[in-house]
């Protein structure tokens, strides 16, 4: 499944080739950050889950242009990603709650932290569950494993 969909977004990545430079360039950056890195022997984990990924193209966005989504809800063999992990209670607040919150204090604070998701490291034995296949856009060869050493930010609805 997920070599299939690999195929299927190299496939629409070819069609523009403004956005698959920004594609593979944000793959770039998560492995020169260290975020993701080559699994060297990826055959000795056979517990081991690909989330296929694909390109979210937003023209309109003067930062990020180009965002690659992990699919969390892809199923290989009746199972997905998000069946399978605890997903934690909701931390953000309902916006009336913050709202209300502003009748009693007059001064807030916000701020956009970059790349937050990435910025948690994902426990070593958790890893496996968290890797993709690329092969840095050269489809004559065989796709490589990469892992995510940090929380990728993945489709959950």
């Amino acid at each position: 499944m997920a070599v299939r969909r690999l195929e299927n977004t190299e496939k629409r990545l070819d069609r523009s080739p403004e956005v698959k430079t920004l594609y593979q360039g944000t793959i770039h950056q998560y492995l020169d950050k260290e975020y993701v890195h080559k699994v060297s022997d990826p055959s000795r984990d056979d517990k081991a889950w690909y989330l296929p990924h694909f390109p979210i193209v937003r023209p309109d966005k003067s930062t990020t242009k180009v965002r690659i989504v992990f699919d969390a809800l892809a199923t290989f063999k009746g199972t997905s990603l998000n069946q399978s992990i605890h997903q934690g209670p909701k931390l953000q607040r309902e916006l009336p709650d913050v709202l209300l919150r502003f009748r009693r204090n007059p001064v807030a604070l916000i701020c956009d932290i970059s790349e937050m998701y990435l910025q948690i490291k994902i426990a070593a034995e958790d890893r496996c569950f968290f890797r993709f296949l690329w092969r840095d856009l050269h489809t004559e060869q065989m796709p490589e494993v990469y892992e995510f050493e940090r929380v990728v930010f993945v489709l959950r609805f």
